[in-house]
């Protein structure tokens, strides 16, 4: 039965209870929900506005009747927008008449980020957040719902046996699994969380995938390629060419450049924009970090003990763990109700005899248990965890009493009888153990209550007083930062708070420039947030010739090198073409497009483009540092090496048939996915970006 050999994988996560991780999850969530959720500054009341509510107050019906006739005629005039009849986030794509929302977008691209820099954690944030990387987002979630339709309409559904089949044969997962075969729970989730998802998440990916398999399986499986079909094609894609090459670098030629100031100036006026700065910034800015309002708190030794004793389960180092045993009667799907009712039958049978005579439990399910992994160990299940077991199994188990036997217990794998044998209670550390983790843990909760309050604040004054920093460094406890010669582009020499590309929007737009007013606060990540002004703008300027002749005279050696090694590249080929005689090769290579064997993808296409019937050949290319590259191109190679053994030859030939078949399958698949696209009417509403 797999649920007993896989512990009730499939479905152990559904009731499993939250631990300190989740509920700082939850909390982060509900941090997140206060802190996009605040007032703005209208509804905070001055003398000047409390007067005017006041008139409105006692004249509210006279109000009334002057606005009313307005807002009719507005809405006659006008219409009604219907995003104005609820609160619906924006409709950014359509696939068979189901929405897919702005705010649908926003969640799956948070996921995609923070599992991204959960695997890779030096990657950049404006990466993540690029609209390209956002809009392959938006792809991705039309895709899955176009074959979730496809499935859908197939009836293709995945049973809970199915998905503890897939599950059990994943590697990652058979490798939790301890000597006696059963699966260790605790270091499921743990891996789960490592990669940013929890049991139901990775669960429900998982039926996703193997329903998208049904739906894309008729038109894998009727890609086929014979061998005959495949060898044109392998020697074409696969095809290998012996060349001689000699390269004319322009390095090689920067000797030979004469240069003198008159050549220099003539350059550097010719090609002024090269040598234009950019516009500059000078500003200031503020920082309303997490980790120092955490630095900032202390927590009394008492409140620390009466955190602990409230959250003790929390801590545990193990969970509480029972052992038991039973007696399963089997059902499935395919029986009829009838044969359904006599397998009851024999458990409430089995039950009787178990009331009058308990110490017969081992006996009675060796005898007529259905569970060939327990049978011959009279029932027994060894010692599991809660949510280990099918939710309804478990529950019976965590509500016995020790030796005591349950009643009949119904699951979606039959009826049980269980007994409880054993317990192990959990282990929880003393206070003492415990206290680093408890300091950080409250500080923690102390400082995001902190931060979320503090954000709001900061957002409110930086609106409130734009003109200005120090109101915001007064009233929380600020340090204002300065920077100067901040460039639009971000630079790895600017402070960290203001690499961020939306703080540098931010600052280079015209209110801030122009009005010299604060930033709208930005969350820059990493429990993060910034304000920033301008205090000086550096208008763009074309730099004097004296400050960037260095630089003028790199740029005017690299183009004069690279002419020279053209012309010499030039001269070569004529030579080479009236006289193969004269040929210098320097280097003899066997290239393909598998095997560039150090020349760009560029060159191995031409060389690999040009006839067979016009071989040999000798061809020149421009190189893209501005060098030259001369290609006697003389026969086609094997396809394979001959030295090799015939057997390895035929591994290769055999690969290389399976790489063109996935090839030819994938573009099946995808030429399947836009048939599908037409008929579940998808509608992209956001235009692909640049």
């Amino acid at each position: 039965m797999p649920v007993f050999g896989l512990q009730g994988l499939a479905t152990f996560g559904a009731n499993a209870p939250m631990g300190p991780g989740a509920r700082q999850a939850v909390r982060r969530q509900r941090g997140l929900a206060v802190l996009g959720s605040s007032q703005p500054s209208l509804f905070r009341q001055t003398p000047h506005w409390t007067s005017m509510f006041e008139f409105i107050r006692k004249h509210l019906k006279v109000v009334m009747i002057v606005f009313f006739p307005l807002v009719f005629f507005a809405f006659v005039l006008v219409g009604i927008d219907a995003s104005m009849l609820g609160d619906r986030s924006p409709v950014v794509a359509r696939v068979a008449g189901k929405d897919i929302t702005q705010s649908d977008w926003d969640f799956a691209h948070r996921q995609y980020a923070d599992r991204m820099r959960i695997e890779n954690p030096g990657l950049p944030a404006e990466m993540l957040d690029a609209p390209m990387q956002r809009y392959l987002v938006l792809e991705n979630l039309v895709r899955d719902e176009v074959f979730a339709a496809a499935a859908a309409d197939r009836h293709y559904t995945i049973s809970d046996a199915q998905l503890a089949r897939e599950l059990q044969n994943q590697p990652e997962i058979m490798q939790l699994r301890g000597s006696d075969g059963r699966l260790d729970t605790n270091a499921y989730r743990d891996l789960l969380r490592r990669h940013g998802m929890t049991p139901e998440m990775y669960e429900a990916s998982v039926r996703r995938q193997l329903a998208l398999q049904q739906v894309l399986g008729v038109v894998q499986n009727a890609t086929t390629l014979t061998p005959r079909q495949a060898q044109p094609a392998v020697d074409a894609v696969f095809q290998r060419r012996l060349v001689g090459i000699k390269r004319f670098s322009p390095s090689d030629f920067t000797a030979q450049v004469a240069v003198d100031d008159a050549a220099l100036k003539a350059y550097y006026d010719s090609h002024s924009a090269q040598f234009q700065r950019p516009e500059l910034l000078d500003v200031e800015y503020v920082v309303l970090d997490l980790d120092s309002l955490m630095e900032g708190i202390d927590v009394p030794e008492q409140e620390l003990r009466s955190y602990y004793e409230n959250n003790k389960p929390a801590y545990a180092q193990s969970q509480e763990q029972r052992r038991a045993r039973h007696i399963l009667f089997a059902t499935d799907s395919s029986m009829s109700s009838a044969q359904r009712e006599q397998a009851r039958a024999k458990a409430d049978a089995a039950l009787a005899q178990l009331r009058q005579d308990p110490s017969r439990f081992e006996a009675i399910a060796k005898e007529q248990s259905d569970d060939p992994g327990s049978k011959d160990k009279g029932g027994d299940l060894g010692f599991f965890a809660r949510g280990a077991m099918v939710a309804d199994f478990d529950a019976a188990v965590f509500g016995l009493d020790k030796d005591a036997i349950s009643d009949v217990i119904a699951t979606e794998y039959g009826f049980h009888i269980i007994q409880l044998t054993d317990i192990k209670p959990a282990v929880i550390p003393s206070f003492e153990q415990a206290r680093e983790r408890l300091e950080k843990d409250v500080k923690n909760n102390l400082a995001r209550n902190r931060y979320i309050e503090r954000a709001d604040q900061l957002r409110n004054l930086a609106h409130e007083q734009p003109d200005s920093l120090q109101p915001i460094a007064d009233e929380l406890g600020l340090r204002i930062e300065t920077a100067q010669n901040i460039a639009q582009s971000p630079d790895e020499k600017n402070p960290a708070a203001l690499q961020a590309p939306a703080v540098l929007n931010a600052l280079f737009g015209e209110q801030a420039k122009q009005a010299r007013e604060n930033t709208e606060v930005i969350d820059i990540g990493n429990n993060k947030m910034v304000t920033a002004r301008v205090t000086k703008v550096h208008e763009a300027q074309v730099q004097p010739f004296e400050q960037v002749r260095d630089q003028v005279q790199r740029l005017y050696v690299e183009r004069e090198s690279a002419k020279l090694a053209r012309q010499a590249g030039e001269a070569a080929l004529a030579r080479w073409q009236a006289d193969a005689a004269s040929i210098d090769i320097e280097q003899d290579l066997t290239v393909s497009r598998q095997h560039l064997q150090g020349l760009s993808p560029a060159d191995v296409e031409h060389i690999l483009a040009v006839p067979q019937a016009q071989l040999p050949s000798i061809k020149g290319f421009e190189q893209a540092d501005g060098g030259y590259l001369l290609a006697r191109i003389k026969e086609i190679a094997p396809l394979l090496d001959e030295s090799q053994p015939a057997d390895a030859r035929e591994t290769m030939l055999e690969g290389m048939r399976l790489q063109l078949a996935q090839s030819l399958s994938n573009a099946e698949v995808e030429a399947y996915y836009e048939v599908l696209k037409q008929a579940y009417d998808v509608q992209i509403r956001v235009p692909r970006p640049n």
